[in-house]
């Protein structure tokens, strides 16, 4: 059972260096569409400073406008790398308390890097404002909770799902996060992994292609984390309710 528990550690640890360089991968194609907008932008303003002819004021306003795009692509850039910086820190960092809301609302940042949900999945957000924080903060939440979107959006690019909405709220008091996935539902498969019992967890080869969803699911229900899904036209359903 002890060496069981080494080898579980184990794989936490490798799946979570595999997301820090599909984060890293993603990070590296989004950071290259604002370096090459500088560059423009400052070819233009070269050619401006080098210009014989006075300025006029038109041509002011046309610079200040160039010098506030560039400052929004260093803010992109900058929040970016911010971006990438926190999820490195998720194994050896720990909040004090869990506040639900702002860790989706910036896991979405993080599914920015997978390029099919970005340019692709039409997604909605409905956080409760009323949701409290939860303390102590689950030990392994943080990754796991990655683990999970990351398959989330893996498994949204293999069924060409369009639609996801994420949402929290409460359950008979248990902060609830709400997922909703559309145009077309999810698979069997990924849904009856969610389901499966953590007492009897699969074998290596049986979690092939899906090591991220497995690790993630026996992290959550090891922290009290409990599954419901509903299949319906079209469409996927899945509550993941906390411990009171």
């Amino acid at each position: 059972m002890e060496q069981l528990q080494v080898s579980l550690n184990d794989l936490v640890h490798l799946c979570h260096l595999a997301s820090l360089g599909k984060l890293l991968g993603g990070l590296i194609h989004n950071l290259n569409s604002p370096l090459h907008s500088l560059g423009m932008q400052m070819d233009v303003m070269q050619h401006f400073i080098l210009k014989k002819d006075a300025p006029n004021a038109d041509a002011f306003e046309k610079l200040s406008a160039r010098l506030t795009q560039m400052n929004d692509e260093f803010d992109n850039l900058n929040a970016q790398i911010k971006i990438a910086g926190v999820r490195a820190d998720f194994m050896e960092t720990r909040p004090e308390k869990l506040d639900i809301n702002h860790f989706l609302h910036q896991e979405m940042q993080f599914l920015k890097t997978n390029l099919y949900f970005k340019h692709n999945v039409d997604t909605t957000l409905e956080f409760s404002p009323s949701l409290q924080a939860i303390t102590p903060c689950p030990p392994q939440f943080s990754l796991a909770m990655g683990l999970f979107l990351e398959s989330l959006a893996e498994e949204l690019e293999r069924m060409e799902s369009k639609r996801l909405s994420l949402g929290t709220g409460t359950t008979e008091g248990r902060p609830t996060i709400a997922v909703d996935v559309g145009d077309p539902a999810l698979s069997e498969r990924f849904c009856g992994i969610l389901h499966m019992n953590p007492e009897s967890p699969p074998s290596l080869e049986e979690m092939s292609g899906e090591m991220n969803l497995f690790i993630s699911v026996l992290l959550l229900k090891s922290e009290g984390v409990t599954f419901e899904t509903e299949f319906r036209d079209r469409g996927t359903s899945i509550r993941l309710m906390f411990a009171r």
